[in-house]
């Protein structure tokens, strides 16, 4: 009687999310794997945060030792995966885990800039316009003590976890608004982040603020920012200013001149 179960199991966290689940990433076996999932009948089960790896337990699997390895492709069902990925920042190649490299607490898959020599070359030579690139490749070795592990009950979890992105947040005030002389207040930082009044040009003679220090990208931002007026005695102008988002993304300079990249916030009143 077949006994199905899984023998591998892979979750990927987020910090960028509320909840810390990514649902992002959808992973796709190689051709290669495939067929190594087709000679040992294997079968991979999705779901919204990873996958599983399922073996009847019943059969002897029993595979070779230079012939084990299964690769996963993870691409990005958001556009925006990469401004709030803290490890995807400045990387032009995709990142690389496998079971065999894990944490020092023994849950997580270690992600490492730096892929094999091999796959390096071959995914640098498909960056072209219009090609789907993986922002991950992940190699799981099904060695025979995982499928031993497996048979006792025991499955292999690991996890991916993924840091989020710090970015200056870049406030821009038009309207009446960017007549007064405005200061920003930090309400909700242990440490208040401050923010300076940017020398770029502004369109329709606004102001902008750029924040001092990077700021942790979150999908429901925990900030609390408050407009006021200098000169009318601190006078609030808008109790809690709107918290930036991944959907406006920039690049600006700070007042030392170096190129930054900013989250905008547009503010008209």
């Amino acid at each position: 009687m077949a006994q199905f179960k899984p023998v591998f199991t892979l979750e990927v966290a987020h910090a960028f999310f509320a909840d810390g689940r990514c649902t992002q990433l959808q992973f796709v076996p190689s051709a290669a794997t495939e067929r190594l999932l087709h000679r040992y009948q294997l079968m991979v089960r999705h779901n919204d945060v990873g996958f599983s790896i399922i073996a009847d337990l019943e059969k002897d699997i029993a595979p070779d030792e230079d012939d084990s390895v299964l690769r996963f492709n993870a691409y990005a069902q958001d556009n925006y995966f990469g401004f709030y990925t803290a490890e995807t920042e400045g990387l032009y190649t995709p990142l690389y885990a496998t079971n065999t490299h894990i944490t020092a607490d023994n849950s997580s898959l270690e992600l490492q800039r730096d892929a094999p020599p091999q796959l390096q070359s071959e995914y640098s030579a498909r960056i072209k316009p219009g090609t789907r690139t993986p922002v991950l490749v992940v190699d799981i070795d099904l060695n025979d003590s995982a499928i031993a592990a497996a048979k006792t009950g025991a499955t292999a979890l690991r996890y991916l976890r993924f840091g989020t992105r710090e970015l200056y947040w870049k406030y821009y005030f038009f309207g009446e608004l960017a007549k007064l002389e405005l200061d920003i207040h930090d309400l909700g930082s242990p440490q208040a982040i401050a923010f300076d009044q940017s020398d770029e040009p502004v369109a329709k003679n606004g102001k902008a603020f750029i924040s001092q220090v990077p700021i942790a990208m979150n999908s429901e931002p925990k900030q609390r920012f408050q407009l006021k007026d200098k000169n009318n005695s601190g006078k609030i102008l808008i109790k809690r200013l709107p918290n930036a988002g991944i959907n406006l993304i920039s690049k600006s300079r700070n007042l030392k001149g170096q190129q930054i990249l900013v989250a905008e916030i547009y503010v008209n009143q």
